[in-house]
């Protein structure tokens, strides 16, 4: 599932969260894991899941794409992706 593209700059350090609640409840089902990985111009930092919230800390270095597995305690897996754009207007190399 495609989530809510995240818009940064270069060098941030974010806090990204999904919320599971509703896939689970409606599914009869907790979640019972979490993973997360990145890929381009992003670092995964910590890992966390409580309960249904399952969040990440994401330093920012260029583009790149978060992705988060959530395996459900019925055994299905979800997947939830987000893109992170740096905006063309804020280009660090140029600055002076």
């Amino acid at each position: 599932m495609q989530l809510k593209t995240i818009i940064s700059t270069c060098g941030e350090t974010r806090l990204v969260k999904n919320q599971w609640a509703a896939e689970a409840e409606s599914r009869g089902a907790t979640v019972s894991d979490s993973t997360w990985e990145v890929c381009g111009g992003l670092t995964l930092g910590s890992q966390y899941l409580a309960g249904t919230l399952a969040s990440a800390l994401v330093n920012i270095n260029g583009c790149g794409t978060i992705t988060n597995t959530v395996t459900l305690s019925n055994g299905e897996v979800l997947v939830g992706a987000r893109d992170v754009s740096i905006p063309d207007a804020y280009d660090w190399r140029l600055s002076d």
